[in-house]
């Protein structure tokens, strides 16, 4: 399992997660990190969550794109699990756009934002799916004790 994140350095993420901070190099070199750690876990537990609406607020479009979790189809010859923010529309069974960190910088800040929402949804799954005590599943533990403290 990757070991890239250290939640240590998830401060600038929280900050902006909270409201508190706006989107800096430290925040985007965090969420990087963060979203290679929660790709290795999606490969290891192989627990489909369909996440939090990332669309564009000031159109009040939330739910047009998600944050899902699932074995992806990049392309006619690439499938892998992982995080990807999806087209959300009917039609489109959350088509992969792109990474959380290759959002353009509103988007990326709403998949900032989403991300206490992101977790706890996902461990919940994952607890449901009988995986919590799981190496992976311990680690999306704290990180949402992280996201989520109380």
């Amino acid at each position: 399992m990757s070991t890239e994140f250290d939640v240590k350095k998830a401060q600038p993420l929280l900050a902006v997660a909270r409201g508190e901070a706006g989107l800096s190099a430290a925040a985007d070199n965090a969420l990087q990190a963060l979203e290679a750690e929660l790709n290795a876990i999606a490969a290891e537990l192989q627990v489909e969550h369909v996440g939090p609406g990332v669309g564009m607020a000031d159109m009040n479009a939330e739910g047009a794109y998600r944050i899902v979790v699932r074995e992806h189809e990049h392309d006619v010859t690439r499938r892998e699990w992982g995080l990807m923010v999806c087209d959300a529309a009917d039609n489109c069974d959350y088509r992969p756009m792109w990474p959380m960190s290759g959002t353009g910088r509103l988007r990326r800040r709403q998949v900032v934002e989403a991300l206490p929402e992101l977790v706890a949804g996902w461990r919940a799954a994952v607890n449901e799916a009988g995986q919590a005590l799981t190496p992976g599943g311990q680690r999306l533990v704290a990180l949402d004790t992280v996201f989520n403290p109380n």
